[in-house]
């Protein structure tokens, strides 16, 4: 006798069993029938069909060939799949804030956090790549592995000096860059799928002109619309989705960076540090300069993507109206050099507004410490 189990039915397999003894195989038959509702229904008729035997004949067969330690990873992994596409892991949270009129800090514990989001993972990932930085720019020295041997004074140290600064943006484009990048990818998608809906309509208009078109070329068209809209949403969503967790990666890296690197600061070097902005300017660059970092990351990618947008709308324009298109690049030119005088007055501006800020906190630290 041998025996595999399958799920919640263990299947009895014997070689020789004949077939006038019926005593095992109905106690056997009730088992399985108890515990699969579709057996038990099928079995329960006084005088079933043909096919109904054949139904349950064709059950058993599942329940017994089939492995459902492969099926029930293949319908996690699909419903994974769906969850991450969907965003549909958000929705305990919804139901949850739905119920109770509001959300509390406790109900955050509902939302499955990512490895690659916890506070350890993402300063391991930055200070990986930092160190990295800080080894191209440092004298290297070649050693022996053991100091103690009497042959390590043969071994003559070589050293190479670097003309390297070490750079934040490599660091953390090194640490952070694969995920910007997808981001990327999502956002070429949504814009390319932006021009489907006009050149989907001027067909539709044609159809609609057309007496004689085809029905399913009309169907066709309105599938095609739906599917890229549908396409366009979720590139969207996820382009924000991942803009906004790099940002919030970057701008931990750059607070714990500098939290620690104030800690092991003297008292003298924390009111002399950067510029002379001593406490102030620590603050500033935790509280501003890091959440303009995470801003930043989600208008970043449009260093590329405002020129593949404008490029495939003049290339559309110019198959309908021709040369009257132009007039349009020609005030985005005149609008450059406005813009960017703008701009940097803007930045003259905010350069102010921080110096400003430092000098404030630093006098606060000042009338804290006087009073202490």
């Amino acid at each position: 006798m041998s025996g595999k189990a399958y799920g919640a039915i263990q299947v009895r397999q014997e070689a020789d069993v004949d077939n006038t003894d019926s005593s095992p195989s109905n106690n056997n038959n009730d088992t399985i029938t108890e515990r699969i509702p579709l057996l038990s229904a099928i079995t329960n008729e006084k005088n079933p069909s043909p096919s109904q035997l054949s139904t349950k004949s064709s059950v058993v067969s599942v329940a017994v060939q089939t492995d459902p330690t492969k099926f029930t990873k293949a319908l996690r992994y699909l419903a994974a799949i769906w969850s991450d596409t969907t965003f549909d892991w958000i929705s305990p949270l919804l139901e949850t804030g739905n119920a109770n009129g509001q959300l509390n800090v406790e109900d955050l514990d509902e939302l499955p956090l990512p490895d690659d989001c916890e506070t350890s993972q993402v300063y391991a990932q930055f200070w990986r790549c930092w160190t990295d930085e800080l080894d191209k720019a440092r004298v290297d020295t070649n050693k022996s592995n053991d100091d103690n041997s009497a042959a390590s004074f043969l071994v003559q140290p070589t050293t190479t000096i670097h003309n390297y600064q070490p750079s934040l943006i490599k660091a953390l484009a090194r640490a952070f860059g694969a995920d910007f990048l997808r981001a990327g990818l999502f956002k070429l998608i949504h814009d390319a799928n932006i021009f489907v809906g006009p050149q989907v309509l001027n067909h539709l208009i044609q159809f609609l002109r057309n007496a004689d078109a085809p029905i399913h070329r009309g169907v066709m068209l309105t599938v095609l619309v739906t599917v890229s809209q549908i396409v366009m949403s979720i590139s969207l969503r996820h382009y924000f989705y991942k803009c906004y967790t790099c940002g919030l990666q970057v701008r931990t890296a750059v607070v714990l960076a500098v939290y620690k690197k104030s800690l092991h600061l003297s008292l003298k070097e924390r009111h002399t540090f950067g510029n002379g902005g001593g406490p102030g300017e620590i603050v500033s660059l935790v509280g501003i300069d890091a959440q303009r970092m995470q801003d930043l990351m989600t208008y970043l990618h449009a260093v590329w993507y405002s020129f593949f947008q404008i490029g495939l709308a003049m290339y559309f324009l110019w198959g309908q109206v021709g040369a009257s298109c132009l007039a349009g690049v020609v005030v985005i030119v005149v609008l450059i050099p406005v813009t960017k005088f703008v701009a940097g007055w803007l930045s003259g501006i905010q350069k102010i507004l921080m110096k400003a800020r430092d000098e404030r906190v630093s006098l606060n630290n000042e009338l804290m410490n006087a009073m202490k």
